[in-house]
């Protein structure tokens, strides 16, 4: 079968199976230009890697390594450049991944959605590095109710991720208070762990907050 092109809708083959948000450093090359991110959206076909400033465009072939848990070897392979979103990042499909490595990705991506346990899907899209201070108040299912002054470190279409000093589980709902005094009911459907060296950060769905902040997403 011929690989498709990347004239075709974009986020096609990233739609197309299961994903996982990973926190490990993502390390790619390309005609010598090398680059980092710490950050990306992975599924068995591609994965979207976020960086502020993508060196690349459409079409370009890319050498990818990463790992998906700390302290194991890596996974290396070629991926093609579906499509780029100046300032925010750019979607990469596998064109060379071991059957092995494809094995991994699919179990790590299995054990995410589990972790997720019953948590409403979320519809995934780009994100953006922010530092953006908010309030947030919310009700843990063991433990009492929580007020803390924290702050937003990604931003996506749907919802964010935060940092945060209580242990709350999936399914919390949560109370966020933009600088501007504007409150929205998010709900936790990620929660961050040591071995991703995520810990201490929730991914919340909350309709309404990025293009409340200004931001405008596709």
């Amino acid at each position: 079968m011929e690989p498709k092109t990347a004239t075709e809708d974009p986020s096609l083959e990233l739609r197309r199976h299961p994903r996982a948000d990973i926190f490990q450093e993502i390390a790619c090359e390309a005609d010598g230009v090398a680059f980092h991110s710490q950050v990306a959206d992975l599924s068995v076909g591609g994965m979207f890697v976020d960086l502020p400033r993508p060196p690349l465009k459409a079409g370009a072939r890319v050498r990818v390594g990463f790992t998906l848990h700390y302290g194991e070897p890596p996974i290396v392979a070629w991926a093609l450049v579906n499509y780029v979103q100046d300032g925010i990042g750019l979607g990469i499909r596998f064109l060379e991944l071991p059957a092995a490595d494809r094995e991994r990705v699919a179990a790590y991506v299995d054990e995410a959605s589990r972790r997720k346990g019953t948590a409403p899907p979320v519809r995934k899209s780009a994100r953006v590095w922010v530092q953006v201070p908010v309030r947030v108040r919310g009700t843990r299912a063991n433990g009492p109710a929580f007020d803390e002054r924290t702050r937003i470190v990604t931003l996506s279409k749907h919802g964010a991720c935060l940092v945060s000093g209580y242990a709350v589980d999936v399914g919390t709902k949560l109370l966020i208070e933009t600088p501007r005094g504007r409150e929205f009911k998010g709900n936790v459907v990620w929660v961050g762990s040591a071995t991703s060296r995520s810990e201490g950060q929730v991914g919340v769905q909350c309709r309404g907050l990025a293009q409340d902040l200004g931001f405008q997403f596709p």
